[in-house]
């Protein structure tokens, strides 16, 4: 049992600085690229024409990677307010069955996202800007965050598994 908690410790160790940090630091990226092409534009005339693209492929990023962290924090949409009222017992069950059904949705998530990677790479797909950048890059970023929510639910699980067990709260 002591293996496993160390196991979703370094889960949750790993989805906090993949997930959480670096992504915080990939949203102060966007905000300075978008303020330097505000600057751009206006003061020298001269747009940036990578902020654009680059701006989608960071949005995405903190998109897919912030997935993980945001249900590890629970900042997901919930249904509280029936939860808060129903039996511990029965809104315990509902959890797991919830957090099982979120994970059997994130199986075919990861595959279309794989199956998306392995054909940018076979064709060596790139974006139709001027940049060309290869679509493997971003398309990299849908695989890792769709893996680190799959990872994330996992833990959840076996939380609620050792939820399950422990006593109930009369309160």
């Amino acid at each position: 049992m002591n293996a496993l908690f160390k196991v979703i410790d370094a889960i949750e160790k790993l989805i906090d600085v993949l997930s959480g940090r670096l992504q915080a630091v990939v949203i102060f990226l966007l905000m300075v690229m978008l303020l330097v092409e505000v600057l751009t534009r206006y003061i020298l005339h001269s747009p940036l024409s990578i902020a654009e693209e680059m701006g989608g492929y960071l949005l995405v990023s903190i998109t897919f990677m912030g997935l993980a962290y945001t249900w590890k924090e629970k900042g997901h949409v919930r249904v509280t307010l029936l939860m808060s009222r129903l039996p511990q017992r029965l809104a315990r069950s509902i959890r797991f069955f919830t957090l099982i059904l979120a994970t059997v949705f994130t199986v075919p998530l990861i595959k279309a996202c794989y199956d998306l990677l392995m054909d940018s790479m076979l064709f060596e797909s790139r974006s139709g800007s001027w940049l060309r950048t290869p679509l493997v890059y971003p398309q990299t970023i849908l695989l890792v965050g769709a893996v680190l929510l799959f990872l994330q639910l996992l833990v959840e699980i076996i939380k609620a598994i050792i939820a399950r067990d422990a006593p109930e709260d009369t309160n």
